[in-house]
């Protein structure tokens, strides 16, 4: 199977190293800093314990070791480096491949534009990589560093990087509650409108995040099946919470969809109403002025034998008859309630 072309790397890229970090954890339970340059010529594997190695995918670099390297299998490799990914989790021979996403934290970009995060987890190797920075998993690089992870095995450093990468979705959506309740409070205040343009970029915020996120409970939920080999108890009770975190976060998202669908209808409703207004403005004036317009044009034809024409209170008698007749229109809208 031919693996995937790799995209470009944005000049914007922080780090365009392949090699970004790893750990060796022996069986004396020491960690150690992988040196990249010694165990480059080598396969990914170690000789004992397990190792985590973290990657640029979008590095040149991480193809040719990969290919060259690593000793995996050519669909890991296809899985680990292709361009587009939606979040899932599938089981092969002896591992799982994992495609998670991430809050996008680096400069200049937006929240929704979630990082993809692909894992390839035995019991003795995991590989994750990054296409930009993702910030839960550069924290869970310093609680390894400093000695603070967990259970130091393959399934509990994949729990870790699962509740870091919700504990970075959840203030996300939490603001987008927030913005939410503004948006109605907006709505009820009779001095203030919410612009339709802000509510649309609100909507399409929404939209992104599910997109990944409902996919991404599915993983999880996927992960709890499939990993019987990675986790112990601690670790199945863990991720339960983790999905159910996760569950309850795509739960809320498509609570704030909705409201900002009622939102929309709302500003759509008063729009409407604000239209309806002025067209009865527009159509009682009409009304008004019609008969009015009728007597005047009659009575100014230049044509002989208008009644009165020469009398010198004809003038006179015109102006009483249309305010007799405006009035007699006025008094008939108000009867019948248009105005």
């Amino acid at each position: 199977m031919p693996v995937a072309p790799i995209e470009r790397n944005d000049h914007a890229e922080p780090n365009a190293e392949a090699f970004i970090f790893g750990f060796d954890f022996p069986a004396d339970g020491v960690i150690e800093k992988v040196d990249w340059k010694k165990i480059k010529p080598t396969a990914a594997c170690p000789p004992a314990g397990w190792r985590w190695l973290h990657f640029n995918r979008l590095a040149a670099e991480t193809r040719e070791w990969l290919e060259e390297s690593s000793d995996l299998d050519e669909t890991v490799i296809t899985a680990l480096l292709q361009s587009e990914t939606r979040p899932r989790c599938a089981s092969y021979e002896d591992g799982l491949l994992l495609n998670l996403r991430g809050i996008n934290h680096n400069p200049g970009a937006e929240p929704e534009d979630m990082i993809s995060l692909r894992i390839w987890a035995t019991q003795n190797l995991v590989i994750t990589m990054r296409s930009y920075p993702v910030k839960a998993v550069h924290e869970v690089r310093e609680e390894v560093a400093s000695g603070m992870l967990e259970n130091p095995v393959p399934g509990g450093l994949l729990v870790t990087i699962a509740e870091r990468l919700i504990d970075k979705i959840e203030p996300v959506v939490d603001q987008l509650k927030d913005e939410a309740d503004e948006f109605e409070e907006t709505l009820l205040s009779s001095r203030e409108k919410l612009p339709a343009t802000t509510l649309a970029e609100f909507r399409r915020t929404i939209l992104i995040l599910r997109r990944y996120i409902l996919p991404q409970r599915e993983a999880m939920a996927q992960l709890q099946r499939e990993g019987r080999l990675l986790f112990d108890q601690d670790h199945s009770m863990h991720l339960r919470e983790t999905g159910d975190r996760i569950t309850r976060i795509a739960e809320e998202l498509d609570s704030i969809r909705d409201r900002a669908a009622v939102l929309q209808d709302q500003v759509a409703g008063q729009r409407q109403e604000q239209l309806n207004t002025r067209l009865l403005v527009l159509s009682l004036v009409s009304a008004f002025f019609l008969p009015l317009t009728f007597v005047t044009g009659l009575l100014g034809m230049n044509l002989a034998g208008i009644p009165f024409a020469h009398e010198t209170w004809s003038f006179s008698a015109v102006v009483a008859l249309t305010v007799a007749l405006g009035v007699g229109l006025l008094a008939f809208l108000k009867w019948r309630r248009w105005i």
